[in-house]
């Protein structure tokens, strides 16, 4: 159960209520007494645990300022805005401040569905859909998952019929059935340096004592095991053969020990073959989070239905992006893509890679898109001419290693991502991570901002 904390004069709290219902159908909700108060709950939770919601105010406290600030923090999970005849002008406003989202409280009252508000704030652009219902955040401690039995998906799945994602819900299979946690990464472009934060995000998982499984998705060209210095891996494309479905005993088969805790499957010994495993690819995937601690998924920039499936049956889907020229606009499209697919918009998150740790982050840039609106973001730097290095030598164990500040950001971002969904391990090294998340920070728009480096 996510936990949600609000502030509002007393007569607009039921429509508050609303709201976070809109959001986060099985969210607790608590409200706080005061501004100050709000403030000190969101601060002295661990970063992400919180969403907040900030109504009207009434005198005294401008309500727009207040949520500036919650955002400006950076704890929060998410930074919501309500307010009565909401327009363009203060959607733009909540957008270059960071706040998530506006919602026109005008408008709660009228919505559909028992006033599920109709329209989600995106920096001046009026939406025509319904708020997403996104499940509850925190679906308990960290589990190893193996024992239990698989709960595969039926044959011949689709992109559109993958039995891990319930869109109406927003509820992914993992949450239900206390399966390990999945993490897609995705890119709309080549480049991003995706293939490569999804194998530290593996190495470094397996570093705090997590049993990994590494999923190489782009199935025609994928290469995730040069990081690891193999030369390659069995063939995906048996998948096709698999006429009792994915069992463990063939997800084994089908893996290669990458490194100490890291499993690694994928990608299809040939490209012409690929086809023939992507029917199976959710059934994979949902056997893989069955048996392992953590489930990585790396992806193809194409979204064929393999990756589709994948995104829809993902717990955090995270949009890889750097700051050459078009990135902003190729992100925005997949995450455009991504809300058509029926993935809830709180399950994705943007990762930006290759970053200058000198360099201001602008976190405006994007929220304002189809899917991004309420993306939390995360940021790893640039790591130099080692990183590749390093990568090109199959040495990713030694690249995650303390004491670096690509290592460090990856540790940061991945330690983030585990904690909101209730799965960091106990490890010192991921308790470290997550500390460090809280109190590095950046100048921003009013003040300073934590960010993962």
């Amino acid at each position: 159960m996510s936990r949600w904390v609000a502030f509002c004069a007393e007569g607009d709290l039921d429509a508050v209520k609303r709201v976070v219902a809109s959001l986060d159908e099985a969210g607790r909700l608590d409200v706080a007494p005061s501004a100050d108060a709000l403030r000190g709950l969101v601060a002295a939770g661990r970063p992400g645990e919180l969403g907040v919601v900030v109504g009207p105010v009434g005198d005294g406290v401008s309500d727009i300022n207040l949520a500036a600030a919650l955002a400006n923090d950076g704890n929060a999970r998410c930074v919501v805005l309500a307010r009565n005849d909401v327009s363009g002008s203060l959607r733009s406003r909540a957008a270059r401040a960071g706040i998530d989202l506006v919602v026109d409280l005008v408008e709660v009252g009228n919505g559909a569905g028992g006033g599920v508000p109709p329209a989600m704030g995106d920096g001046g652009r009026s939406a025509g859909a319904p708020l997403p219902r996104p499940a509850s955040e925190g679906a308990g401690p960290a589990s190893t998952g193996r024992g239990r039995a698989v709960a595969g998906a039926g044959h011949g799945e689709t992109a559109t019929g993958s039995a891990r994602a319930d869109t109406t819900s927003g509820q992914t299979a993992s949450e239900i059935s206390g399966r390990a946690p999945v993490l897609v990464l995705s890119s709309g472009r080549g480049g991003t340096g995706k293939t490569a934060v999804a194998a530290a995000f593996a190495a470094t998982a397996a570093r705090w004592g997590m049993h990994v499984c590494l999923v190489d998705l782009d199935l025609s060209f994928g290469n995730a095991y040069a990081a690891f210095g193999l030369s390659g891996v069995p063939d995906l494309a048996t998948l096709a053969q698999a006429e009792r479905g994915v069992t463990p005993d063939l997800l084994a088969g089908l893996c290669v020990a990458a490194a100490p805790g890291v499993s690694l499957c994928g990608p299809c010994a040939r490209p012409e073959t690929a086809e023939l495993a992507m029917p199976r690819v959710g059934e994979l995937i949902a056997c893989a989070s069955d048996v392992f601690d953590l489930v990585v998924v790396d992806t193809s920039t194409t979204y064929t239905d393999a990756v589709a499936q994948a995104a829809q049956g993902a717990d955090r889907l995270v949009l890889v992006a750097d700051s050459r020229a078009g990135s902003i606009s190729s992100l925005a499209r997949l995450g455009s893509l991504a809300v058509r697919l029926g993935v809830a918009r709180t399950r994705i998150a943007r990762l930006e890679n290759h970053v200058d740790p000198r360099e201001r982050a602008n976190y405006a840039l994007a929220r304002a898109e189809v899917g991004l609106e309420a993306a939390r973001v995360y940021r790893v730097v640039e790591g130099g001419g080692e990183v590749a290095d390093l990568l090109a030598a199959g040495r990713v164990a030694e690249l995650v290693e303390p004491g670096y500040p690509f290592a460090g950001s990856v540790a940061t971002a991945l330690a983030q991502l585990l904690a909101e969904l209730g799965r960091l391990p106990g490890h010192d090294e991921a308790e470290r991570a997550l500390h460090d998340a809280g109190g590095r920070r950046r100048h921003g728009f009013l003040g300073l901002r934590r960010e993962a480096r």
